[in-house]
């Protein structure tokens, strides 16, 4: 069989907010602070099927706070934390843009997602992407998978925003152990329908 017949499903993960601390602009890898129940998340997710991808919106480097090197240190301490705790993510991308760029990959438009398709064999629709911000769960709509907002880090003061929004996440969950829960019983009851 061809790769068409054998995508899976996945789950874009935000990155700041979502599995670690908010810090505004993180610039240092001693700022990484890991929500606790991240790595079981992650590999809650990994053991229902699922690739586990962070996608993450990294203006500050546009902006001259840090440059691609430290995120790159960034994310290997980032990577490390998790491995710690037994859990690995399938891939991390990030767009270093900010909205001016006007950039394919900065979300809520779908670069990243689309990058992560072609390099890992997903199937956009079965997907999700869960995170604290409107841009994150439109990111899963405009895929044409799901989003789902998180109460974590930014994810309160968005969700007040929701009602101006004309498109409403999948579900509103208050941290990403719960959307990961929730993300499991609806694939699980898509598979049985």
């Amino acid at each position: 069989m061809g790769k068409q017949y054998n995508k899976c499903p996945a789950v874009f993960l935000d990155r700041d907010g979502t599995l670690i601390y908010d810090k505004n602009y993180l610039s240092s890898p001693s700022q990484i602070k890991l929500y606790s129940y991240a790595a079981e998340c992650i590999n809650k997710l990994k053991k229902a099927g699922f690739k586990v991808i962070v996608v993450t919106n990294q203006s500050g480097i546009a902006r001259g706070m840090f440059t691609i090197k430290d995120l790159d240190k960034i994310h290997k301490k980032f990577l490390d934390l998790l491995k710690e705790q037994g859990a690995v993510v399938d891939g991390i991308y990030f767009c270093p843009h900010i909205d001016e760029d006007k950039c394919k990959c900065r979300k809520p438009k779908i670069g990243m997602v689309v990058q992560g398709s072609k390099d890992f064999n997903i199937d956009l629709k079965k997907s999700y992407v869960v995170g604290d911000s409107i841009r994150d769960y439109l990111l899963g709509f405009n895929m044409g998978g799901k989003g789902i907002l998180v109460l974590t880090g930014h994810g309160k003061k968005q969700q007040k925003k929701i009602i101006q929004e004309k498109i409403k996440p999948l579900a509103i969950c208050r941290s990403l152990n719960q959307a990961a829960n929730f993300i499991v019983r609806d694939n699980k009851n898509v598979k049985e329908s």
